[in-house]
């Protein structure tokens, strides 16, 4: 019989605030019964669900870690896969969406019909499998995410920004109508860009083209989240994974298992190829490729020339802050009429703003700086790591999403999935990182390279940790 003590369950979370700042998902009032069902409150802000355009809605990514008190180590926990098992009050609605390899490494909870507004204190609860016999704490993380449905859409802005993706060999954008394979060639109906510098490779089937429906990450991936995945791991993993500082903006201090997200709402900085990709791993997410990036901003609407995130061309730089470093920091610079905002230009916020920062009561998608389906931050504050289409490892890669579970020594705490480039990435090498590339710009990046089909970065090798590097996690 499974023997799991729910007086450490209470301690633990007498200890420990079950509350991410940068997407505004708040867990509380955990509780354990039956020695298998975990239950709790989340609430959050903006939730929607509506069938008119952008046809979409918004969700929150649940998993669980457990700790055995015994040895002191965390461990990611199975959960049913039977959608009965669990409950969600109304609101709400369990998802499951069939990606793991095996078992259930998380699932989702949203809104079960159309509908707008917040989320408070609605009460659900997950039947975890396969747990061993022994004493356990465990932690309910949430990560709010926005569904990209299944659609076409295009590539390219008509040749405008740097490595633009083309029909042939001409200005017209490339159309992405299945996740069936994709030839490169200067003839209509292939992919192509004019510049071999940027010209991606021919596309396998099992490569992901932004076609299928996923669901995206609403932020970048924020300090508070990162310091909570480090904390988890076992000192060798945490090893390689720490990142500690002060700089650009950057605030987490202390040391594993400890470290502490002094800024808990901005985005997370300095990140390197392997950081990334055994944040995604461990998060049960993964990375989104070149062209998902595209989709996720522009949505099956015509491309605009020189677009930013929003839909046009026209940009305000967030270079005035008020509340600055607090939950409420934002921009106080009037936004251009027609346009949105972005922090970029290396002016003198030298650093990231707080995941979200230009969404407000009652702004628009152009003065929220949000995409077509409603994610934050796709153009300036930090570039978004994605996976590379210009090379074989890049588009060997499938798809497959992270199991929970990073690897041990003797090489521990990185991401070990199949098809996924270089996870093994030094973070001192400026090299090893093959297969990747960069999108969406930065704070210390001029206009043109926030530009959504801005290739400038269509591939870098480098591994390691800069200020402007961060990004987030597909499903």
């Amino acid at each position: 019989m499974q023997k799991i003590s729910p007086f450490f369950l209470a301690l633990f979370l007498a200890l420990i605030p079950f509350f991410l700042f940068g997407n505004n998902v708040q867990i509380s009032n955990v509780s354990l019964t039956n020695d298998s069902t975990i239950t709790f409150n989340i609430s959050w802000e903006n939730s929607w669900r509506v069938s008119v355009a952008p046809n979409n809605h918004d969700a929150v990514w649940l998993f669980l870690k457990r700790r055995d008190c015994a040895s002191g180590q965390w461990s990611h926990v199975e959960l049913s896969s039977t959608i009965a098992n669990h409950s969600a009050a109304s609101p709400l609605e369990i998802y499951i969406d069939g990606k793991d390899a095996s078992g259930t490494k998380g699932l989702f909870v949203r809104r079960s019909a159309d509908g707008t507004g917040n989320i408070t204190n609605t009460v659900v609860s997950l039947r975890m499998t396969a747990l061993p016999v022994g004493q356990y704490d465990f932690r309910v993380f949430g990560i709010e995410m926005v569904q990209i449905p299944q659609d076409s859409f295009l590539l390219g802005d008509g040749n405008i920004s740097t490595g633009s993706f083309t029909d042939g060999n001409s200005s017209n954008p490339y159309y992405v109508t299945s996740e069936g394979p994709i030839a490169v060639s200067s003839a209509a109906g292939n992919i192509y860009t004019t510049s071999t510098s940027y010209r991606p490779v021919s596309m396998p089937a099992t490569y992901p083209k932004g076609y299928a429906e996923v669901y995206c990450m609403k932020h970048e991936i924020s300090q508070a989240q990162y310091v909570d995945f480090v904390n988890l791991l076992t000192s060798d993993q945490a090893a390689s994974r720490q990142i500690t500082g002060t700089a650009n903006r950057l605030n987490i201090t202390g040391t594993w298992p400890v470290l502490v997200a002094n800024v808990p709402h901005r985005p997370m900085s300095f990140l390197g190829w392997s950081d990334f990709l055994a944040y995604l791993d461990w998060s049960a997410l993964r990375p989104m490729t070149d062209l998902e990036y595209e989709k996720i901003c522009r949505g099956p609407i015509i491309p605009v020339a020189g677009e930013f995130a929003w839909g046009t061309s026209l940009i305000t730089d967030a270079n005035t802050l008020t509340n600055d470093g607090t939950a409420n920091e934002q921009s106080s610079n009037a936004i251009t009429a027609g346009g949105g905002i972005a922090n970029y230009n290396n002016n003198t916020i030298l650093g990231p703003i707080r995941c979200g920062f230009a969404a407000k009561a009652a702004t628009s998608r152009l003065t929220a700086g949000s995409t077509y389906y409603g994610v934050m931050d796709m153009s300036g504050n930090i570039w978004e790591t994605v996976v590379s289409c210009r090379n074989a490892i890049s588009v060997g890669f499938t798809g497959n999403v992270g199991d929970g579970v990073l690897s041990v020594s003797p090489g521990p705490g990185f991401a070990n999935q199949p098809s996924w480039p270089s996870p093994l990435a030094s973070v001192g090498s400026s090299s090893a990182a093959a297969g990747k590339a960069y999108r969406g710009g930065s704070w210390n990046e001029v206009a043109a390279r926030l530009q959504i089909s801005d290739r400038a970065l269509a591939y870098s090798a480098d591994g390691r940790r800069f200020n402007e590097y961060g990004g987030r996690g597909l499903r």
